[in-house]
């Protein structure tokens, strides 16, 4: 089975995910591979742009920037989070 995702607009299936990893990329790379990103409003303006991922294998990804006042456009070291390490496996198979 080749390996597939859904771009979730909503937050709830990412209740429970952390920080399981990193890749250095740019936004319009992201955005090319995965679609417009979910801009949510977070409260804490911890996280102002997001992507969430479900793959056809069952797994969680959300790739986000952290901490920033406004989204990185350029390289930057993009967090990925999920329920464990094969959300960032998954994820990096689609931007190789």
């Amino acid at each position: 089975m080749e390996l597939e995702f859904d771009k979730l607009t909503s937050t709830l299936k990412a209740n429970g995910t952390c920080l399981q990893g990193s890749i250095n990329t740019t936004f319009a790379n992201l955005e090319k591979t995965f679609g417009e990103p979910f801009y949510p409003n977070s409260g804490d303006g911890k996280v102002i742009c997001e992507w969430i991922l479900e793959f056809t294998d069952g797994t969680i990804a959300t790739i986000y920037c952290w901490k920033v006042s406004q989204v990185p456009l350029g390289e930057y070291n993009w967090h990925i989070g999920g329920h464990s390490e094969k959300a960032v496996e998954n994820v990096k198979k689609f931007l190789s």
